[in-house]
């Protein structure tokens, strides 16, 4: 009887931990054109991509270098542990590693790769990936993404103009996963950068949300375990400015959608989970209309407060206030910055991330994300802070597309005890050349390194056949020249420090 109540209590330990719907607890993001050029002297201080992982009760940040370029286009998934199953720029699908998946390569055909964004530098869409659970598992996820498309002109101007669904399967290609269909085209026409997800009621299925660029036509698609079951509009609102485009979120719990354009400011609606429809609009001014064409919204994770940046000002709203619009409260305005004189630091996307705070990254490449620390405090208590959260690597204006992975599941939409705790000291980058003379040598050699390396690295020295050698794993050198230098026995392997 000891040994079936033990089995049961196992049984219900692992359930509780395979439900916890972490699916967005790693972010990764960087503007890593740096390592592409590994002679720049900025390479090593700021290349490379950042690594967010919300795990354990802890916010860590990790730095990384890989050939994945992110611009404004960005998605990534874990499975519902939290371990990251695989990411996307809106040019490939990548494993976590950072290589590519299997026939993950060539999303978004078309502008993307005659512009040259893709597949190096990034899908230049915001808004333009968003990942979904196949029926709540870890095997089979959607992936939604829209294509650039050219125009008719003169001039010619190019827009998000194809909505694609792609389909992963995480136990193919032994568990390594596999793209298996790809670039299916779902939705074609003039569209706003949005796109944006809710989970319908039943706890299966999705409702996915983007919306026209030249008329106030919203499309609502129902997703089902068997894939897009209909695409369905809706006309309600006012016209978006078809020069800006604009920018849309749902509330944590499903009940409203807000969009965000420079001309009618802010649109706040009800939302029905049950039939996709919206209702009832509230428009709000944001007092943003001549502070440039970017700009977004993010609801608190109890949904009171709801948040809407320009590329120049930030303003809180108060949703449970009589007067909504009289509640309005300006937390912060671009004060200036321009990393290293040149890229100004103003202000992105926004998103709710796992610790419940807000970020958002700068519009032009900085190692910095803007950060509301406490959404859902009232005013100026909320704590918005111009760059905030220090990056190890630089970002042009990405920032992952999350939807609330957790509504219908018993699980909160974040956890505010999440504490950032460390940020990892930056790591050697593969490509990197390490010097080693004399060659051959009788009793010491010299290991020369373009960067010093934090304690903790390890060195090993393999002789002509491939056989290992001794190995080091501390050791004292110097920074001469910026990198580290130091001599050691043959047959010893030196650590630079």
């Amino acid at each position: 009887m000891k040994k079936l109540t033990f089995i049961l209590i196992s049984l219900l330990i692992i359930k509780v931990v395979h439900s916890q719907v972490k699916h967005d607890f790693v972010w990764i993001m960087g503007d890593d054109g740096y390592a592409a050029n590994p002679s720049s002297p900025d390479y090593y201080e700021i290349g490379g991509v950042n690594i967010f992982d919300f795990n354990e009760g802890e916010f860590v940040i990790n730095r990384d270098f890989r050939d994945t370029d992110f611009f404004l286009t960005n998605a990534s998934v874990c499975d519902s542990g939290g371990d990251l199953f695989f990411y996307t720029n809106g040019c490939s699908v990548f494993r976590p590693d950072g290589e590519l998946m299997e026939n993950g390569a060539g999303l978004n055909p078309g502008v993307a790769y005659s512009s040259g964004n893709c597949p190096q530098n990034g899908n230049p869409v915001h808004q333009g990936a968003l990942i979904l659970p196949v029926a709540d598992n870890d095997s089979l996820f959607f992936l939604f993404h829209k294509a650039f498309v050219l125009g008719d002109g003169p001039p010619f101007l190019v827009y998000p103009g194809e909505l694609h669904i792609t389909t992963i399967n995480m136990k193919a290609n032994n568990g390594e996963g596999s793209v298996v269909s790809k670039n299916n085209l779902i939705l074609e026409d003039t569209l706003n950068e949005d796109l944006q997800a809710v989970r319908h009621p039943n706890g299966v299925d999705w409702w996915v949300f983007t919306s026209s660029l030249k008329d106030n036509l919203y499309y609502r698609i129902l997703v089902t375990e068997d894939g897009v079951m209909g695409i369905s509009g809706q006309a309600i609102g006012p016209k978006p400015d078809p020069l800006v485009g604009a920018k849309s979120v749902f509330s944590p719990d499903g009940q409203h959608f807000a969009r965000y354009d420079r001309t009618n400011q802010l649109l706040l609606y009800d939302f029905d989970r049950e039939t996709g429809l919206l209702g009832n609009l509230l428009k709000l001014d944001a007092d943003t209309t001549e502070d440039g064409r970017d700009g977004s919204v993010a609801f608190s994770s109890s949904g009171r407060f709801l948040y809407v940046n320009s590329t120049l000002r930030v303003y809180q709203f108060d949703l449970e206030e009589s007067d909504v619009q009289s509640s309005r409260v300006l937390l912060g305005e671009y004060d200036g910055f321009k990393y290293k004189d040149i890229f100004p630091a103003t202000f992105g996307l926004m998103q709710l991330a796992p610790d419940c705070k807000i970020y958002f990254p700068t519009r032009s490449s900085t190692p910095f994300y803007h950060v509301i620390q406490y959404p859902d405090r009232k005013g100026l208590a909320c704590g918005f802070q111009q760059r905030g959260l220090p990056l190890i690597a630089t970002n042009i204006a990405s920032i992952p597309n999350f939807p609330n992975y957790r509504l219908g599941t018993g699980f909160p939409v974040c956890d505010s005890t999440i504490q950032l705790v460390v940020h990892s000291v930056p790591v050697l980058p593969p490509r990197a050349e390490v010097l080693v003379y004399p060659n051959p040598a009788s009793n010491y050699v010299t290991i020369e390194l373009p960067q010093a390396l934090a304690s903790g690295a390890e060195w090993s020295l393999y002789n002509g056949v491939g056989q290992a050698g001794r190995f080091a794993t501390n050791g004292k050198g110097s920074d001469e020249g910026g990198g580290g230098v130091g001599r050691c026995a043959a047959g010893v392997v030196f650590l630079g420090n």
